[in-house]
């Protein structure tokens, strides 16, 4: 009996610093030459939104229309910007967080863990933004597949298409109740619910364990410190009835 296991990134395995808001702040200037109009950026809470989202809010703001070229050409800058902030910044005021590398390793290196669990992402990051952050921290050829936040604006929707990208790379179909989506924000409990997954909390990100609670997620967890707890918990669920 085989689960997925699809983490999300900022707050969940990472923190890179608030790299991530300064590429998107420099590329939206840079690229539609609107730095006379820096001090009427809006504030942003980045915590569980897709980047797609963002980029709905931020083209409204500035009146610029909402069309493939235009995302494509904002995407395209941030990305540049987002590798210069990460091999800087990043690199400077960001960390993997506790536990994530001792969890990720065994859980990807350990036959009988590997054998039972498959490794995704599921992030609002567009895809080349989540490959460079995971690559970043050394979290590197542990994630073979993903959904992404230029796949969908809306969070709620990337479930499925993590389920489907999963199937067409180990060639298994997941049943609902053996997924398992991880994440530090209400918004990654309520993704889970909107696809029948457990859903699996941390408080590492900017929510701590009385908010996410509040929100009844399956699991809850300080940190990833103690992998073997993580692990027995996950198992115990795949035995239960959902």
């Amino acid at each position: 009996m085989e689960s997925l296991l699809l983490f999300d990134i900022d707050g969940t395995l990472v923190d890179t610093g608030g790299a991530g808001m300064r590429a998107l702040t420099s590329a939206m200037l840079e690229e539609f030459a609107l730095h006379e109009r820096a001090g009427d950026f809006p504030s942003l809470d980045l915590a569980g939104s897709t980047d797609s989202g963002v980029v709905r809010l931020l083209f409204g703001h500035f009146e610029i229309t909402l069309e493939p070229e235009n995302v494509e050409r904002f995407y395209a800058r941030y990305h540049i910007h987002l590798r210069r902030e990460l091999s800087t910044w990043g690199r400077r005021h960001g960390r993997i967080l506790p536990g994530v590398s001792q969890l990720i390793d065994r859980l990807h290196r350990d036959e009988n863990l590997s054998d039972r669990h498959a490794l995704g992402l599921l992030t609002g990051n567009i895809a080349r933004g989540a490959w460079t952050k995971v690559a970043t921290y050394g979290l590197e050829g542990v994630f073979g597949f993903g959904a992404f936040g230029d796949d969908h604006h809306d969070r709620n929707e990337l479930g499925p298409i993590a389920i489907e990208r999963a199937a067409l790379h180990t060639g298994k179909r997941f049943e609902s109740n053996r997924v398992f989506i991880i994440g530090d924000t209400p918004k990654d409990i309520r993704c889970a619910r909107a696809c029948g997954a457990w859903a699996v909390a941390v408080a590492t990100g900017k929510f701590n364990r009385p908010q996410l609670e509040e929100h009844e997620p399956d699991l809850l967890f300080d940190d990833f410190d103690d992998a073997d707890h993580f692990v027995a918990e996950v198992e115990r669920l795949m035995e239960s009835e959902k």
